[in-house]
């Protein structure tokens, strides 16, 4: 009944939210950023000129957001064994919600939201230790247009709407979401690279400083809770159902590869010889702790936001010095070619901007357009 009431109140808050800002898009004829069909996509509440080391104040949507999991994680880790949660569970929004951190955050918007990440977390360890809640993450979902919210579902009188595919004027099924387990993969592969980076990072970092024990503890709790939940799935016979699936062409094949493949250090064998910004590089002596942490947080985000066919990689022990590769895209001028990139972020970066070098010139003799040269 607890379940029941803090999930009825979450869907609520969902409801009213979405109810508010489709009345506003009416109002001005604008549709609000960041929405779309259904509740994919919630406001996002960092700001494009956020300090990238500063952990700003909790909204109030994050409060509420915050006290919500809080609620649910305290109560799924006191009611193990009862029957019923996976239901109530599924008929509401949470997995909306959790699927907003999980899709629209990376290691710098989680740790500038500091409070609602590891109320979130702490949300999806009670779920993890649950052993009869492995399917709730596990499995693909129904790709949801609407909901009435759960207390009119449980009354009999609501329902949660599914998006379905149609083909030549026929619905052939339920379009489906990728399941959760999917999306905590993704910003473990961000927490890994992060943690790899600073890890390896030039120079001793201030270890006394908060944003940096925020920024490490919360790449931890990520890796922890994520394989929390594989563990718990693994025991329970419930595989990832996406992850089994067999791709449906050789693009969704390379498209995988491209993206384990994006982003990672270079191997320690590689000579700083062939970097072209490798003197300037040696003169830096100084570590400058908010160009570290910036570039590790931006670096890992690249770990699964590049598109196919871009890769990045950093010299090992210098997140500063970036080598970068583009395959030319099909249907363009450039298709079949690779081009390679060097990039210095320089003692001030990100106050100033990143140098860059474009190699693939033939010494300088080749201009591919106006702004491909040397």
């Amino acid at each position: 009944m607890l379940l029941y009431r803090i999930l009825a109140s979450l869907d609520a808050f969902y409801l009213a939210e979405k109810s508010n800002a489709k009345s506003r898009s009416q109002a001005t004829n604008i549709k609000p950023q960041g929405s779309g069909v259904g509740f994919g996509v919630g406001p996002r509440t960092r700001s494009i000129q956020a300090n990238p080391l500063t952990t700003t104040k909790p909204s109030k949507r994050d409060l509420q957001l915050l006290s919500f999991f809080r609620g649910i994680a305290w109560i799924l880790s006191t009611s193990t064994t009862e029957e019923g949660l996976l239901d109530l569970m599924r008929l509401s929004l949470l997995d909306v919600a959790i699927e907003e951190l999980l899709r629209n955050d990376s290691i710098t918007d989680l740790s500038e939201r500091m409070e609602l990440s590891a109320a979130f977390l702490t949300c999806l360890e009670s779920i993890g230790k649950n052993p009869n809640l492995a399917e709730f993450y596990t499995q693909e979902r129904d790709e949801m247009t609407s909901s009435d919210g759960l207390e009119r579902i449980i009354r009999g009188d609501g329902q949660r709407i599914t998006k379905h595919r149609n083909q030549g004027g026929s619905v052939t099924g339920t379009t489906k979401s990728p399941p959760l387990l999917d999306l905590m993969d993704n910003l473990g592969r961000q927490a890994e690279a992060f943690s790899k980076t600073l890890g390896n990072a030039h120079g001793p970092l201030n270890n006394g400083d908060r944003n940096v024990i925020n920024s490490v503890n919360l790449s931890r709790s990520i890796l922890a809770v994520r394989q929390l939940l594989h563990t718990t799935a693994n025991q329970c016979g419930m595989t990832n159902s996406r992850a089994l699936a067999t791709p449906a062409s050789s693009e969704e094949v390379y498209r995988g590869i491209c993206s384990q493949l994006a982003y990672d250090e270079l191997p320690s064998s590689f000579s700083n010889g062939n970097f072209h910004y490798a003197r300037q590089a040696m003169t830096v002596n100084s570590v400058n702790q908010r160009r570290t942490i910036t570039l590790a947080k931006e670096l890992s985000t690249m770990a699964t936001s590049l598109p196919p066919g871009i890769f990045v990689r950093n010299i090992a022990n210098r997140p500063d010095c970036i080598k970068a590769l583009i395959a030319g895209p099909e249907g363009t001028p450039y298709f079949g070619g690779l081009f390679e990139f060097d990039i210095f972020a320089t003692p001030n970066y990100p106050a100033e901007p990143p140098r860059v070098h474009f190699l693939t010139t033939s010494q300088s003799r080749v201009r591919f357009n106006p702004n491909l040269y040397a």
